[in-house]
Protein backbone atom coordinates (compact mmCIF):
# COMPACT_ATOMS: atom_id res chain seq x y z
CA UNK A 1 0.00 0.00 0.00
CA UNK A 2 1.51 3.44 -0.85
CA UNK A 3 2.12 5.70 1.84
CA UNK A 4 -0.90 8.53 2.96
CA UNK A 5 0.21 12.10 1.48
CA UNK A 6 0.66 13.27 5.08
CA UNK A 7 4.00 14.91 5.91
CA UNK A 8 6.49 12.21 6.64
CA UNK A 9 10.30 12.98 7.93
CA UNK A 10 13.59 11.47 8.45
CA UNK A 11 14.86 10.15 11.65
CA UNK A 12 17.98 8.37 13.04
CA UNK A 13 16.34 5.42 15.41
CA UNK A 14 16.80 6.04 18.89
CA UNK A 15 18.35 3.06 20.89
CA UNK A 16 14.95 2.56 22.70
CA UNK A 17 13.40 1.96 19.70
CA UNK A 18 15.36 0.29 17.74
CA UNK A 19 12.65 -3.20 17.35
CA UNK A 20 10.54 -0.50 15.79
CA UNK A 21 12.42 0.75 13.43
CA UNK A 22 13.65 -3.29 12.26
CA UNK A 23 9.75 -3.74 11.70
CA UNK A 24 9.54 -0.77 9.73
CA UNK A 25 12.78 -2.57 7.92
CA UNK A 26 11.12 -5.61 7.74
CA UNK A 27 7.99 -4.31 7.18
CA UNK A 28 6.86 -7.45 9.42
CA UNK A 29 5.93 -8.22 13.29
CA UNK A 30 8.58 -8.48 16.63
CA UNK A 31 9.05 -12.40 15.98
CA UNK A 32 10.85 -11.54 12.33
CA UNK A 33 12.63 -8.12 13.56
CA UNK A 34 13.85 -10.36 16.51
CA UNK A 35 15.07 -13.04 14.52
CA UNK A 36 16.88 -10.67 12.40
CA UNK A 37 18.48 -8.90 15.53
CA UNK A 38 20.37 -12.18 16.80
CA UNK A 39 21.48 -12.87 12.59
CA UNK A 40 23.37 -9.60 12.63
CA UNK A 41 24.54 -10.20 16.30
CA UNK A 42 25.94 -13.51 14.92
CA UNK A 43 27.51 -11.48 12.08
CA UNK A 44 28.57 -8.60 14.25
CA UNK A 45 26.87 -5.92 12.22
CA UNK A 46 26.09 -2.95 14.22
CA UNK A 47 22.56 -2.04 14.36
CA UNK A 48 22.97 1.54 15.84
CA UNK A 49 22.60 3.30 12.16
CA UNK A 50 19.15 2.78 11.29
CA UNK A 51 17.46 5.69 9.46
CA UNK A 52 13.39 6.02 9.44
CA UNK A 53 10.74 7.39 7.87
CA UNK A 54 8.40 8.46 10.58
CA UNK A 55 4.69 9.74 10.21
CA UNK A 56 2.71 12.71 12.21
CA UNK A 57 2.45 10.66 14.98
CA UNK A 58 6.13 9.59 15.08
CA UNK A 59 5.54 5.95 13.61
CA UNK A 60 8.16 4.46 11.91
CA UNK A 61 6.99 3.59 8.11
CA UNK A 62 10.45 2.81 6.31
CA UNK A 63 13.79 2.50 7.23
CA UNK A 64 17.10 2.26 5.78
CA UNK A 65 19.74 0.39 7.70
CA UNK A 66 23.56 1.31 7.21
CA UNK A 67 26.22 -0.91 8.05
CA UNK A 68 30.14 0.42 7.45
CA UNK A 69 32.44 -2.27 7.28
CA UNK A 70 36.07 -2.43 7.02
CA UNK A 71 37.66 -0.52 4.13
CA UNK A 72 35.64 2.28 3.97
CA UNK A 73 32.41 1.37 2.37
CA UNK A 74 28.93 1.27 3.95
CA UNK A 75 26.39 -1.13 2.49
CA UNK A 76 22.73 -0.02 2.72
CA UNK A 77 19.43 -2.21 3.22
CA UNK A 78 15.92 -0.38 2.59
CA UNK A 79 12.66 -1.60 3.17
CA UNK A 80 11.29 -3.28 -0.09
CA UNK A 81 8.75 -0.12 -1.11
CA UNK A 82 5.45 -1.14 -2.98
CA UNK A 83 4.88 1.62 -5.39
CA UNK A 84 7.18 3.94 -6.80
CA UNK A 85 5.32 6.59 -4.78
CA UNK A 86 6.78 4.89 -1.62
CA UNK A 87 10.12 4.65 -3.11
CA UNK A 88 10.66 8.82 -4.39
CA UNK A 89 9.42 8.72 -0.41
CA UNK A 90 11.95 6.67 1.50
CA UNK A 91 14.59 8.50 -0.70
CA UNK A 92 15.55 10.55 1.61
CA UNK A 93 15.71 8.57 4.48
CA UNK A 94 18.18 6.72 1.82
CA UNK A 95 20.14 9.62 1.50
CA UNK A 96 20.50 10.39 5.14
CA UNK A 97 21.84 7.15 5.74
CA UNK A 98 24.17 7.54 3.35
CA UNK A 99 25.99 10.63 4.75
CA UNK A 100 25.26 9.76 7.87
CA UNK A 101 28.13 7.35 7.44
CA UNK A 102 30.61 10.00 5.87
CA UNK A 103 32.54 9.85 9.10
CA UNK A 104 33.38 6.37 8.62
CA UNK A 105 33.03 5.33 4.59
CA UNK A 106 33.90 7.15 1.82
CA UNK A 107 31.16 4.74 -0.67
CA UNK A 108 28.04 3.48 0.34
CA UNK A 109 26.52 0.94 -1.69
CA UNK A 110 23.32 -1.42 -2.35
CA UNK A 111 22.74 -4.66 -4.38
CA UNK A 112 19.51 -5.08 -5.39
CA UNK A 113 17.60 -7.90 -7.87
CA UNK A 114 17.54 -7.12 -10.77
CA UNK A 115 13.40 -7.55 -11.01
CA UNK A 116 13.18 -5.51 -7.93
CA UNK A 117 12.90 -2.10 -10.50
CA UNK A 118 11.33 -0.05 -7.36
CA UNK A 119 13.95 -0.79 -4.81
CA UNK A 120 16.52 0.36 -7.62
CA UNK A 121 14.23 3.23 -7.54
CA UNK A 122 14.35 3.93 -4.28
CA UNK A 123 18.25 3.70 -3.79
CA UNK A 124 18.07 6.25 -7.16
CA UNK A 125 15.99 8.08 -5.09
CA UNK A 126 18.91 8.31 -2.56
CA UNK A 127 21.38 9.66 -4.84
CA UNK A 128 22.64 6.55 -5.37
CA UNK A 129 23.74 5.79 -9.23
CA UNK A 130 23.95 2.24 -11.12
CA UNK A 131 27.49 0.85 -11.14
CA UNK A 132 27.08 -2.32 -12.99
CA UNK A 133 24.87 -5.55 -12.96
CA UNK A 134 26.90 -8.11 -11.49
CA UNK A 135 27.02 -11.44 -11.75
CA UNK A 136 27.87 -14.08 -8.48
CA UNK A 137 29.34 -17.54 -9.38
CA UNK A 138 30.14 -20.42 -8.12
CA UNK A 139 32.50 -23.87 -8.59
CA UNK A 140 32.37 -26.55 -6.33
CA UNK A 141 35.40 -29.36 -5.69
CA UNK A 142 32.96 -32.31 -5.13
CA UNK A 143 33.54 -34.30 -8.48
CA UNK A 144 36.64 -32.99 -9.96
CA UNK A 145 39.24 -32.85 -6.67
CA UNK A 146 42.08 -30.99 -6.25
CA UNK A 147 42.97 -29.11 -9.59
CA UNK A 148 46.29 -30.45 -11.42
CA UNK A 149 49.39 -27.99 -11.18
CA UNK A 150 48.90 -25.03 -13.49
CA UNK A 151 51.36 -23.86 -16.01
CA UNK A 152 52.89 -20.93 -15.20
CA UNK A 153 53.53 -18.82 -18.13
CA UNK A 154 58.42 -18.53 -18.62
CA UNK A 155 59.66 -16.07 -17.23
CA UNK A 156 56.96 -15.85 -13.89
CA UNK A 157 56.79 -16.83 -10.55
CA UNK A 158 53.33 -17.56 -8.37
CA UNK A 159 53.88 -17.11 -4.54
CA UNK A 160 52.20 -16.48 -1.60
CA UNK A 161 51.45 -12.27 -0.80
CA UNK A 162 52.71 -12.66 2.51
CA UNK A 163 53.71 -14.93 5.21
CA UNK A 164 50.50 -17.62 6.26
CA UNK A 165 50.39 -16.30 9.81
CA UNK A 166 50.19 -12.56 8.57
CA UNK A 167 47.28 -13.80 5.88
CA UNK A 168 45.30 -15.74 8.44
CA UNK A 169 45.07 -13.06 11.19
CA UNK A 170 42.66 -10.94 12.12
CA UNK A 171 43.40 -7.38 11.10
CA UNK A 172 45.06 -6.66 7.99
CA UNK A 173 48.14 -4.82 9.60
CA UNK A 174 49.56 -7.80 10.53
CA UNK A 175 50.50 -8.00 6.77
CA UNK A 176 53.14 -5.17 7.44
CA UNK A 177 53.90 -2.11 5.88
CA UNK A 178 55.78 -3.39 3.44
CA UNK A 179 53.26 -6.43 2.32
CA UNK A 180 50.63 -3.66 2.09
CA UNK A 181 52.00 -1.53 0.24
CA UNK A 182 53.66 -3.70 -2.28
CA UNK A 183 49.93 -5.24 -2.72
CA UNK A 184 47.98 -2.05 -2.95
CA UNK A 185 50.38 -0.82 -5.49
CA UNK A 186 50.04 -4.38 -7.63
CA UNK A 187 46.08 -3.63 -7.22
CA UNK A 188 46.81 0.32 -8.20
CA UNK A 189 48.22 -1.08 -11.64
CA UNK A 190 45.59 -3.30 -12.04
CA UNK A 191 42.98 -0.92 -11.73
CA UNK A 192 44.43 0.44 -15.12
CA UNK A 193 42.09 0.25 -17.65
CA UNK A 194 40.29 -2.38 -16.09
CA UNK A 195 36.94 -3.47 -17.58
CA UNK A 196 35.52 -5.18 -13.78
CA UNK A 197 33.27 -2.00 -12.47
CA UNK A 198 35.39 0.90 -13.60
CA UNK A 199 33.34 3.64 -12.10
CA UNK A 200 34.48 2.49 -8.67
CA UNK A 201 37.70 3.89 -9.25
CA UNK A 202 39.38 6.62 -7.60
CA UNK A 203 36.33 6.42 -5.11
CA UNK A 204 38.44 4.96 -2.08
CA UNK A 205 41.77 5.20 -1.19
CA UNK A 206 44.09 1.37 -2.30
CA UNK A 207 44.64 0.61 1.44
CA UNK A 208 41.12 0.94 1.74
CA UNK A 209 40.18 -1.10 -0.76
CA UNK A 210 42.94 -3.84 0.41
CA UNK A 211 41.88 -3.28 3.88
CA UNK A 212 38.12 -4.18 2.70
CA UNK A 213 39.27 -7.41 1.06
CA UNK A 214 41.15 -8.57 3.77
CA UNK A 215 37.85 -8.19 5.79
CA UNK A 216 37.59 -9.35 9.51
CA UNK A 217 38.54 -11.80 11.69
CA UNK A 218 41.08 -14.60 11.47
CA UNK A 219 40.71 -17.38 8.43
CA UNK A 220 42.57 -19.03 5.94
CA UNK A 221 43.49 -16.23 3.23
CA UNK A 222 44.95 -17.50 -0.05
CA UNK A 223 46.29 -14.57 -1.20
CA UNK A 224 49.18 -14.63 -4.16
CA UNK A 225 50.98 -12.87 -6.10
CA UNK A 226 52.55 -13.01 -9.99
CA UNK A 227 55.93 -11.67 -10.22
CA UNK A 228 57.73 -11.50 -13.69
CA UNK A 229 61.20 -11.25 -13.54
CA UNK A 230 60.97 -10.42 -9.42
CA UNK A 231 58.20 -7.41 -10.65
CA UNK A 232 55.05 -7.66 -9.14
CA UNK A 233 52.45 -7.53 -12.07
CA UNK A 234 49.25 -9.20 -10.78
CA UNK A 235 47.05 -10.87 -7.84
CA UNK A 236 44.53 -12.85 -6.17
CA UNK A 237 42.83 -12.77 -3.58
CA UNK A 238 40.92 -15.80 -1.97
CA UNK A 239 39.50 -15.52 1.42
CA UNK A 240 37.68 -18.81 3.68
CA UNK A 241 35.55 -19.06 5.81
CA UNK A 242 36.75 -19.81 9.37
CA UNK A 243 36.47 -23.47 9.32
CA UNK A 244 37.57 -23.72 5.23
CA UNK A 245 34.67 -25.08 3.79
CA UNK A 246 33.86 -22.26 1.54
CA UNK A 247 36.02 -19.67 0.06
CA UNK A 248 35.34 -16.43 -1.97
CA UNK A 249 37.37 -15.12 -4.57
CA UNK A 250 37.26 -11.22 -3.65
CA UNK A 251 39.40 -9.81 -6.31
CA UNK A 252 41.54 -10.98 -9.43
CA UNK A 253 43.69 -8.04 -11.24
CA UNK A 254 46.23 -7.62 -13.69
CA UNK A 255 48.38 -5.22 -14.74
CA UNK A 256 47.88 -3.55 -18.12
CA UNK A 257 51.23 -4.81 -19.76
CA UNK A 258 50.72 -8.59 -18.29
CA UNK A 259 47.43 -9.31 -20.50
CA UNK A 260 46.91 -11.91 -22.33
CA UNK A 261 49.62 -13.70 -21.35
CA UNK A 262 48.20 -16.57 -19.77
CA UNK A 263 48.83 -15.36 -16.00
CA UNK A 264 45.44 -14.68 -14.83
CA UNK A 265 44.27 -18.65 -15.75
CA UNK A 266 47.76 -19.22 -14.05
CA UNK A 267 47.36 -17.29 -10.88
CA UNK A 268 43.08 -18.37 -11.21
CA UNK A 269 44.24 -22.47 -10.91
CA UNK A 270 47.22 -22.44 -8.43
CA UNK A 271 44.70 -20.10 -6.23
CA UNK A 272 41.64 -22.86 -6.56
CA UNK A 273 44.03 -25.75 -6.25
CA UNK A 274 45.65 -24.01 -2.75
CA UNK A 275 41.54 -23.71 -1.49
CA UNK A 276 41.19 -27.47 -2.49
CA UNK A 277 44.21 -28.32 -0.64
CA UNK A 278 42.87 -26.73 2.19
CA UNK A 279 39.29 -28.47 2.10
CA UNK A 280 37.42 -25.87 0.79
CA UNK A 281 34.47 -27.26 -0.81
CA UNK A 282 32.64 -24.44 -2.96
CA UNK A 283 34.29 -21.33 -4.07
CA UNK A 284 32.35 -18.38 -5.55
CA UNK A 285 32.50 -14.77 -6.89
CA UNK A 286 31.51 -11.97 -8.13
CA UNK A 287 32.34 -10.30 -11.55
CA UNK A 288 30.64 -7.43 -13.99
CA UNK A 289 28.69 -8.76 -16.52
CA UNK A 290 30.03 -6.84 -19.19
CA UNK A 291 33.63 -8.03 -18.46
CA UNK A 292 33.28 -10.41 -21.26
CA UNK A 293 37.42 -12.17 -21.07
CA UNK A 294 36.84 -12.36 -16.70
CA UNK A 295 33.49 -14.05 -17.40
CA UNK A 296 35.04 -16.64 -20.28
CA UNK A 297 37.97 -17.06 -18.12
CA UNK A 298 35.76 -18.25 -14.61
CA UNK A 299 33.30 -20.46 -17.29
CA UNK A 300 36.36 -22.12 -18.57
CA UNK A 301 37.68 -22.68 -14.71
CA UNK A 302 34.72 -24.48 -13.88
CA UNK A 303 32.20 -21.90 -12.63
CA UNK A 304 28.74 -21.32 -13.59
CA UNK A 305 25.98 -18.39 -12.28
CA UNK A 306 23.80 -18.59 -9.33
CA UNK A 307 22.77 -14.81 -9.20
CA UNK A 308 22.68 -11.44 -10.84
CA UNK A 309 22.79 -8.26 -8.68
CA UNK A 310 22.47 -4.55 -9.47
CA UNK A 311 25.34 -2.71 -7.73
CA UNK A 312 24.54 1.02 -6.84
CA UNK A 313 26.87 3.40 -5.11
CA UNK A 314 27.31 6.87 -4.00
CA UNK A 315 30.17 8.63 -3.04
CA UNK A 316 30.58 10.12 0.65
CA UNK A 317 33.84 12.32 1.10
CA UNK A 318 35.95 11.35 -1.48
CA UNK A 319 38.40 9.16 -1.95
CA UNK A 320 41.59 10.21 0.75
CA UNK A 321 44.65 11.23 0.20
Amino acid sequence: MTLPSSPHIVVRATAERIDDALSALLAAGPAASARFARQAETAKLALDRIWCLADEFGRYRMAVLAVPTLGRTTMLLATHARSSADALALGPAVAAAATGCADVSDIAQALVEPARAIDIETYEAGGLRRLATLEYLERTFARSGVPDQPTIPAGWTIEPAADTRALNAADPRALGESHRAQIAGVLDESYRQTRDCPGLAGMRRTLDVLDGHFGLGARPRFWLLARQDSVARAVCLFNATPDAATAELVYLGIAPAARGLGIARALLSTGLRACAQAGVATVSLAVDASNEPARKLYATSGFRTTSTRVALVRPLAGARA
